[in-house]
C-alpha cells in the first residue's frame, strides 16, 4: 500500500493543509484519510466494483453515515486514493526540476529539457502500478476522474512553466502544459494496449520506447 504525501513544489501553488486547530475539524480530516486508505487496500484486494460502503466502514474504522459525509460512494472514494496516488507522482517529477533562475531568463527548451531529465529519472511506470491493481470499469464516473487527473496534472505543470517562463504568454504555457500531460497519458494508453498491464522486465522495456519516443517527437517543437 502507498500512501501519497504531497511535496512541496517550487513554482507550485499546491499546499498541504496546515494542521487544523479545531478538534471536529481534525477528527473530520483523520476520518477522510482513514476512508480513502481503506478504499485503496478495498479495491487493491477485491477490485473497485467490490467495494461496498459496509466494508469501506469496517475497513476505516467509522460509521455509513460517516462514509457519506465524505463521498456519495464507496467507488469515489476509490477514485480520491486513485487521484492522490497520480497527484503524488505530479508532484514527485515537478520537484526534481531545479530551482528556477533569478531572475528567470530560461528558454521553453530549457525548461523541456530540464523536464525530461525529470521525467527520465524516475521509473514513472512501476510508480503508477498500484493503479493497474485497481479494477476501473468503464464507465461516466471513470471518464470524469480520468478527466480531472489530467486537467489537475495540466494545472501543476503550467503553474510551473509560468514561474520559469515569464516571457511566454498563459496561453503558450498552457499549450506546452496540455501537450506534455497529454502526451505521457497517450503513453499509458499505449503501454496498456501493448502489455496488458504485466508490470515485468518486457513491460518496463516498452514504456521506456514508448516514453523516448514521445519526448523526442515533442523535443523537435522545443529547440529553442
Amino acid at each position: 500500500m502507498i500512501h501519497v504525501t504531497p511535496q512541496l513544489l517550487p513554482g507550485c501553488r499546491h499546499r498541504p493543509p496546515d494542521e487544523p486547530k479545531d478538534k471536529r475539524e481534525a477528527i473530520r480530516l483523520r476520518n477522510r484519510r482513514a476512508i480513502i486508505t481503506a478504499a485503496g487496500e478495498l479495491a487493491t484486494e477485491r477490485g473497485m466494483d467490490r467495494v461496498s460502503v459496509n466494508d469501506l466502514a469496517a475497513r476505516a474504522g467509522v460509521s455509513r453515515r460517516t462514509i457519506f459525509n465524505h463521498f456519495p460512494s464507496a467507488q469515489d472514494a476509490v477514485f480520491e486514493y486513485l487521484s492522490e496516488l497520480v497527484a503524488g507522482l505530479i508532484d514527485r517529477v515537478l520537484h526534481e526540476l531545479p530551482q528556477p533562475a533569478a531572475p528567470p531568463d530560461a528558454s521553453l527548451g530549457d525548461v523541456y529539457r530540464q523536464l525530461i531529465d525529470a521525467l527520465r529519472s524516475r521509473s514513472l511506470i512501476d510508480e503508477l502500478q498500484p493503479m493497474f491493481s485497481v479494477d476501473v470499469q468503464d464507465t461516466p464516473a471513470a471518464s470524469l476522474w480520468g478527466f480531472r487527473v489530467t486537467r489537475t496534472a495540466v494545472q501543476r505543470l503550467h503553474e510551473v512553466l509560468r514561474e520559469r517562463l515569464p516571457q511566454y504568454t498563459p496561453f503558450q504555457t498552457h499549450l506546452v502544459a496540455t501537450t506534455v500531460i497529454n502526451s505521457l497519458a497517450e503513453c499509458l494508453d499505449e503501454w496498456l494496449a501493448r502489455t496488458g498491464g504485466v508490470l515485468d522486465e518486457q513491460g518496463r522495456q516498452t514504456w521506456d520506447e514508448l516514453l523516448s519516443t514521445a519526448l523526442d517527437v515533442l523535443g523537435c517543437g522545443f529547440d529553442s
